[in-house]
């Protein structure tokens, strides 16, 4: 099956997979358009906007530019005019309630699939940057915990800057590679050139994919 899905990877030869998270198991839009409604609700009570012109323009500068586009708030604030110092201080209170927000996700039924197969034949890690309390809040949410075990899960935000893609200081996170497992072995899925870069730097096999989507 994998073979056909993802013709590129020489999977007899195969012994772990790995994944990251935001756009490659789920559909980040899903999170997004969460999140955004109360952020918001807060940059329309400082620029007096209405409110749902200013969720509107923010998932259209999000679909534009995606996650790792960082001044998507301030870009919304100017087109408001609003005043610098004020800018700055709804910025913060945007980035706060981004990363401490509690996400409604589910994985969908061919991710499901998916995970049950490769599960069954490998061992499965995962590799996502980003805040260590948002991150594990839409990992919980997806219920990956069923799938992932703790010692093979790496999020960058809970340890430090330097583990961020596509550097592979993560490898020395991962129990599966603290046994002389051999990388060659593994295969990656990403939806970004950072997760294509990563892998490479790892040693890994990669394939690009949108929601497990091969692109």
């Amino acid at each position: 099956m994998l073979k056909s899905l993802y013709p590129t990877i020489d999977w007899p030869n195969v012994k772990a997979v790995g994944f990251d998270l935001d756009g490659t198991l789920y559909d980040e839009f899903d999170f997004i358009s969460q999140v955004y409604r109360p952020i918001a609700e807060k940059i329309a009570a400082a620029t007096g906007s209405d409110q749902s012109n200013i969720y509107s323009l923010l998932l259209r500068c999000w679909l534009e530019k995606g996650s790792s586009y960082n001044r998507i708030f301030s870009d919304v604030l100017s087109v408001a005019k609003v005043e610098q110092e004020i800018a700055d201080r709804v910025v913060g209170e945007c980035l706060k309630v981004f990363r401490t927000f509690r996400p409604a996700l589910q994985l969908s039924a061919r991710v499901l699939a998916l995970l049950e197969f490769m599960a069954e034949h490998y061992p499965l890690f995962l590799v996502s940057d980003g805040s260590c309390s948002l991150q594990r809040a839409k990992f919980e949410a997806l219920g990956l915990g069923f799938w992932f075990r703790p010692e093979n899960i790496v999020i960058s935000g809970c340890l430090d800057c330097r583990t961020e893609k596509p550097a592979a200081v993560a490898l020395d996170h991962i129990a599966i590679f603290n046994d002389g497992f051999d990388p060659a072995e593994a295969v990656f899925f990403g939806d970004r050139i950072v997760d294509r870069l990563f892998a490479e730097t790892a040693g890994f096999g990669f394939v690009g994919v949108k929601c497990m989507w091969a692109v």
